[in-house]
């Protein structure tokens, strides 16, 4: 009886060990699921080191300058990215406030490390006035600059699942180009005969986002109307699929709503909508463009001592 009560302990001993190894193999059985990664660098600035330094005499002249890559998906023509000085005051001379790129700033790739440039603000800064104390200033820099962001990813069209699964979601890790603003998700769901496909569009960068034709030099000086255009973007939807709509808005003010596949939309959720037939499940390709202009801000402390 005591050899029975051994050999029953053992073979549960024995199961119980075999589903825990069963479940630490298998990520379906913890119930894990892929953690999905955004690229969300585009525009790389900075000042450049000593230009200018900490600390400057005053009656002495520096240098001002930026250095900026791209170290995004998307390319940057010239005169296309502003940069806006400011915080100085009347307390140095000969500086511009506003510069743009002359150079062709292409998308990074493998065989490309992405363009950049170095602008300058001023190569004689002269800080002229004679203070009684050491003087703290701190310079901002604001950047507005067009960019955007391709989606390629594949739909599944149908009343059920087949050689695709219409359930599952259809963005992975490598679907958005680097780029600030991404398609976090784009999920589908069948209602009656309807097939919904709902899009969501995040800012993932540290900036701010605003539509394709706002000015960056009044945006810059804080104009009104300008502001209103914040967390807006162009969106282009491509695919070989027929009589797919979704809700989007007008390219010009006022953007009232409109269906179809490009306009105006904002952060957050996009629902598109095709009616289905009794045609037979099957797999389309998916291409997605946003274009959008995003304002980033950086700023450093310098002293101005007497001479």
């Amino acid at each position: 009886m005591k050899v029975n009560l051994n050999i029953n302990i053992l073979i549960i001993v024995m199961l119980s060990a075999m589903i825990l190894i069963s479940g630490a193999t298998n990520p379906a059985a913890c119930g894990k699921k892929e953690t999905l990664t955004f690229n969300t660098t585009a525009l790389i600035m900075d000042f450049v080191e000593n230009a200018p330094p900490k600390e400057l005499v005053t009656g002495l002249r520096y240098p001002i300058s930026l250095d900026i890559q791209n170290f995004g998906g998307y390319d940057i023509p010239p005169g296309k990215a502003q940069f806006y000085l400011s915080g100085l005051g009347e307390n140095l001379r000969s500086v511009e406030f506003i510069m743009r790129n002359t150079n062709n700033l292409q998308k990074r790739t493998t065989f490309n490390e992405g363009g950049k440039e170095r602008v300058f603000f001023a190569q004689n800064a002269e800080p002229w006035k004679n203070f009684p104390n050491p003087y703290n200033i701190t310079m901002k820099m604001e950047s507005c600059y067009e960019y955007g962001t391709v989606v390629q990813s594949t739909l599944c069209i149908g009343i059920k699942n087949g050689v695709c699964n219409i359930d599952e979601e259809k963005i992975v890790s490598n679907s958005n180009s680097p780029a600030p603003i991404q398609i976090t998700s784009i999920k589908e769901e069948i209602q009656g005969n309807k097939l919904y496909i709902i899009l969501n569009v995040e800012n993932k960068g540290i900036g701010e986002i605003y539509y394709t034709n706002t000015n960056c030099d009044k945006l810059i000086q804080r104009d009104l109307n300008e502001k209103q255009k914040q967390n807006m973007f162009d969106i282009n939807i491509e695919t070989t699929e027929r009589d797919i709509l979704c809700t989007l808005q007008n390219s010009e003010a006022p953007y009232g709503s409109k269906q179809g596949l490009s306009g105006a939309a904002t952060l957050g959720k996009i629902t598109c909508v095709k009616v289905l037939t009794n045609e037979d499940t099957h797999a389309v390709p998916l291409q997605i463009t946003l274009r959008y202009k995003y304002k980033e801000e950086l700023s450093k402390t310098i002293t101005i001592l007497p001479s």
